[in-house]
């Protein structure tokens, strides 16, 4: 299963944003083995809009995910330097 989620960030926190993703996904392909793919991007042109393209192997890893510490431990973080909430679209393989 593939998840998409999509972040704006609030007017000149976005570096900081960067690292703490950076630094998340970093965490998330060190650590969980039902994670085939997490990649953060920005898009072309934005200082602020983000995008988490991430490949689970099923939905027990997904949900396993948001369990993990050192999601729990970012989400904090990550929240106070958005602009608005997250938005997230999740997808089954076919």
């Amino acid at each position: 299963m593939c998840a998409i989620l999509r972040a704006e960030t609030r007017p000149g926190v976005d570096n900081e944003f960067e690292a703490l993703m950076s630094d998340l996904a970093h965490h998330v392909r060190a650590s969980e083995a039902g994670c085939d793919s997490y990649t953060v991007t920005r898009a072309m042109g934005s200082e602020a809009h983000f995008v988490v393209h991430a490949r689970f192997l099923d939905w027990n890893a997904f949900e396993g995910h948001a369990d993990t510490p050192h999601l729990n431990r970012f989400m904090p973080r990550l929240s106070a330097l958005l602009a608005a909430p997250l938005s997230m679209e999740i997808f089954l393989e076919v």
